[in-house]
């Protein structure tokens, strides 16, 4: 869902931000305002952040398995697990599939499969599947 974490607001070529004083001013236009020339050589994007979609889960639905998912880079286990244990009470999910992109490879995928005081280890795509499956239906 990380897409989902920012959305965009206002897109403008360097000449306007070359005349604003205070960047600022720009967050509060929109694009219907006037047209994106694209005979510029560079574009601006600015994005907002958006609400957490996962955050909202468990209010849509209660009764739901939530399953989060959280991914680092080059952190240690106890920082990944931390992270991923903060994010699981945060969100009120049932379990966070914790990995790191380091540990990430073509034939190699090592995660955790983490609740509010188990962890469970995998170290393939394969494994990974077969931990969340087993998970999901000793829950229903």
């Amino acid at each position: 869902m990380a897409v989902s974490d920012y959305t965009p607001l206002y897109m403008t070529d360097l000449t306007e931000i070359e005349e604003t004083n205070d960047l600022s001013q720009l967050l509060t236009k929109t694009n219907k305002e006037r047209k994106i020339s694209s005979q510029a050589d560079y574009q601006v994007l600015f994005l907002k952040k958006t609400p957490k979609v996962i955050s909202l889960v468990k209010q849509w639905n209660p009764s739901i398995q939530l399953i989060a998912f959280k991914l680092l880079v080059n952190v240690s286990k106890e920082e990944l697990f931390q992270v991923a244990r903060s994010s699981l009470k945060k969100n009120q999910a049932d379990y966070i599939l914790a990995n790191d992109l380091t540990r990430i490879s073509a034939d190699k995928h090592l995660a955790y499969l983490l609740d509010n005081t188990n962890s469970y280890k995998a170290e393939t795509k394969a494994e990974i599947a077969d931990l969340i499956f087993e998970k999901v239906r000793k829950n229903d």
